[in-house]
């Protein structure tokens, strides 16, 4: 879909996502590591036995279908070898601190100079200006002042982060669709266009009803672990059964259909399913009416009942029978989904130390425009050769002075 496009990609860990949904919707990307190497490569989980500077898994991860350059930004032959990459760009991805790149003379003002269609996005915790620009940030820190942290946790203890590092993720996605949709402002207008993303605010979109939940109801919506409330009535959504949890919501038809699956494993009498009409308990939860078996009895029946199935056994009756229930998955567990491995979605990739593993694929199957993994991630300098010989008709000793090291 993006054959036609190079995107020069900058980032750090922080916006490396960004470069890598381009490269798999088919830009050219071009990643610009400094003669050191990205600050991401010095990231674990790391490899053993591989060369130094491809040992990190971070970077390996988020580094695939891009071509790899060395360009030593601080000398004069790589700052113009970077210029002259620009005016044949169409996209330009950074992750440097606010004004940084525009006090190196390498920000938005400059780069439209030598490309007035260019696309600028520049990644940082904040945005660019405002009173928090310059604050310090980490991923706990963007968590919780993005909101989702408002939301996660039992409301009688602190709350909780999610396992994994995930607000330069969602920044870096927004980042790709942020570019897109810039670019699609300056086919219109012929003008570069600058796009200004906020790991912060790319946070808030996770919280999903959360965002507006005091326009809608006149208040916030606190965090309550893993208890939804229906009027004046608490309802626990995670079960424990046979191999770990399953999220539960039984209400409307799902619930009706349980009541079904109770009364055939003799958990509840046959009466129960004459009892109520259970399409409706909830509505009746709400409005504070008169119920034939309290929310205590289902919650009951539904632990009852799922104590001694497995996660996958729940989740392959619930497809079938038209329930929703949600298995709490490990890694391990989502290696072994039979939805992504029947989609395709695992892919075995060749690591940097001679072993293979299982990764990860592509995040959409397009059947007019199928995408897939052209490379992997680029050694360090791997393409500086090919992108500075070639594209830009540089002699061997003008490449090695704008790498700031000798090509292998």
């Amino acid at each position: 879909m993006l054959s036609p496009y190079t995107v020069l990609d900058l980032t750090d860990e922080k916006g490396e996502l960004a470069g890598m949904v381009l490269g798999d919707l088919g830009a050219d990307v071009i990643k610009v590591e400094p003669p050191s190497g990205s600050p991401s490569r010095a990231m674990g989980p790391f490899l053993d036995d591989a060369p130094e500077m491809e040992r990190s898994l971070q970077y390996f991860a988020f580094n695939r279908n891009k071509r790899g350059i060395s360009l030593d930004l601080e000398a004069e032959a790589g700052r113009e070898a970077l210029f002259s990459l620009v005016e044949k760009a169409d996209f330009i991805i950074e992750s440097a601190r606010p004004g940084e790149m525009a006090g190196r003379g390498l920000g938005f003002e400059a780069m439209r100079q030598a490309n007035p269609r260019i696309v600028y996005v520049a990644i940082t915790p904040f945005g660019q200006d405002g009173p928090y620009a310059d604050f310090p940030a980490s991923d706990l820190t963007l968590a919780a002042l993005g909101g989702p942290m408002s939301l996660q946790g039992h409301p009688d203890r602190p709350p909780v982060r999610l396992s994994l590092p995930q607000a330069w993720l969602h920044a870096s996605v927004e980042a790709a669709v942020g570019a897109l949709t810039a670019h699609a402002l300056m086919l219109r207008t012929d003008q570069a266009q600058f796009v200004d993303v906020s790991a912060q605010t790319a946070m808030i979109w996770t919280m999903l009803q959360g965002m507006v939940a005091h326009s809608v109801q006149g208040r916030d919506f606190n965090r309550r672990g893993s208890i939804v409330q229906l009027g004046t009535v608490n309802v626990q959504l995670v079960h424990e059964c046979a191999d770990g949890y399953v999220v539960i919501f039984p209400i409307g038809g799902a619930l009706a259909k349980m009541v079904e699956w109770w009364v055939r494993d003799g958990i509840v009498p046959e009466d129960w399913l004459t009892a109520e009409d259970w399409p409706m308990y909830h509505v009746k939860l709400l409005q504070q009416q008169p119920v034939a078996h309290t929310i205590e009895e289902v919650l009951d029946a539904v632990g009852a009942y799922v104590r001694d199935k497995t996660k996958n056994q729940l989740l392959e009756q619930g497809l079938a029978e038209g329930v929703s229930i949600a298995p709490v998955n490990n890694m391990e567990d989502l290696t072994r989904f039979r939805q992504l491995q029947e989609r395709g979605f695992w892919l075995t990739a060749p690591l940097p130390n001679g072993q293979v593993a299982q990764v990860p694929g592509i995040f959409a199957n397009l059947s007019e425009t199928p995408m897939k993994v052209h490379r992997w991630a680029p050694k360090l300098g791997e393409h500086t050769g090919e992108v500075l010989g070639d594209l830009l008709g540089l002699a061997t000793s003008q490449i090695a002075a704008a790498s700031g090291r000798a090509l292998e």
